[in-house]
């Protein structure tokens, strides 16, 4: 069991050093970006011409983020965001929403996966850095499913303006939808606590947590 929770984190980490990490999630992302806009300008998408301008912008000008508002993304943030991205790129700009089966649904886990990751994150930095949260680590794993699900209700509103995602078209896809991101809720917080319990849970949010410490605790601690 532990073996399959540690699985999409540990076979990374083993053939590629943190310098390589880095460099493959960054790279990746700015791809993902470049492919976007492109594509987005050949299907006449204008608001992903925007976002890919934007995105681009700051992806290339990475001293933007580290000098004037330090902000960090640890590898594993930024290569999810990237792999997400290009699937959301792929359901929108070349139609596999609704010509490639179950396409949506996967995009919808793994959609999850990443605002759980992100829950789960920002929730540990709290308890670690600020003495006003003190959490268990199974209360952090219940908060991270019932943020995922929060967060797959407001996806589904997202849904309808057809920026991210699929409309659904159904109560059922609506369920669907909700019961994939509860599910993604609950393997995300399982992986979650078996890396705080083993000590792993700081390698995947080096960086990031100096970020949060630096921008909003110190703040709210005043």
């Amino acid at each position: 069991m532990n073996y399959i929770l540690d699985y999409p984190f540990v076979d990374i980490r083993s053939i590629c050093n943190k310098s390589c990490r880095n460099v493959l999630a960054s790279y990746s992302l700015k791809i993902v970006l470049i492919v976007t806009f492109i594509l987005a300008i050949w299907k006449g998408q204008w608001i992903w011409v925007i976002g890919g301008i934007a995105g681009i912008i700051i992806g290339f000008i990475p001293t933007l983020l580290k000098k004037d508002i330090n902000v960090t993304l640890p590898w594993s943030i930024e290569l999810l965001i990237a792999g997400i991205l290009a699937l959301h790129m792929g359901g929108v700009l070349l139609n596999a929403y609704y010509e490639v089966p179950i396409y949506a649904d996967v995009t919808q886990f793994f959609t999850s996966i990443l605002v759980a990751f992100l829950a789960f994150a920002i929730i540990y930095i709290f308890d670690e850095f600020w003495d006003g949260l003190k959490m268990n680590k199974y209360a952090m794993a219940f908060l991270v499913v019932i943020a995922t699900m929060a967060t797959s209700v407001i996806l589904e509103f997202i849904k309808w303006f057809k920026i991210f995602g699929r409309r659904s078209e159904s109560v059922e896809q609506v369920l669907l939808s909700l019961l994939i991101s509860t599910i993604a809720g609950i393997i995300m917080a399982l992986i979650g606590v078996n890396m705080i319990k083993k000590g792993k849970f700081n390698e995947m949010t080096e960086g990031f947590e100096e970020t949060i410490d630096s921008k909003i605790i110190k703040k709210i601690s005043k």
